[in-house]
C-alpha cells in the first residue's frame, strides 16, 4: 500500500507516545517513486517536437519568401520591359 505524502511526515499519525519514525528503506523507496515518474515525459517530448518542426518551417518559410520575391521580381523586370517596348513603337 502505498503512503501519501502527509502519512511519511507525520500529519496523519495522532499516537502520542510512540514517535512516528520513517525508515532508510521508505524514503529510499519514496524518493525512487517520485525520480522514476514518467507521466509528463510524452507532454513535454511533444512539445520539444513542436518546436523543432516550428523552428524548422520558420527557416524553411524564410528561404520560400526569399525565393518568390525573386521570382516576382523577375517577372516585373519582364513585365516593365514588354511594356516599355510595345510604348517605343
Amino acid at each position: 500500500m502505498a503512503r501519501t505524502f502527509m502519512q511519511f511526515f507525520g500529519a496523519a499519525r495522532t499516537h502520542k507516545t510512540v514517535p512516528f519514525r520513517i525508515t532508510l528503506s521508505e524514503t529510499r523507496a519514496f524518493f525512487l517513486k517520485v525520480w522514476c515518474q514518467t507521466d509528463g515525459a510524452t507532454a513535454v517530448e511533444y512539445g520539444l517536437l513542436a518546436g523543432l518542426i516550428a523552428v524548422g518551417l520558420a527557416g524553411g518559410l524564410g528561404a520560400l519568401a526569399d525565393l518568390v520575391n525573386l521570382v516576382f521580381e523577375v517577372v516585373g523586370d519582364e513585365t516593365a520591359s514588354v511594356a516599355d517596348s510595345m510604348s517605343d513603337d
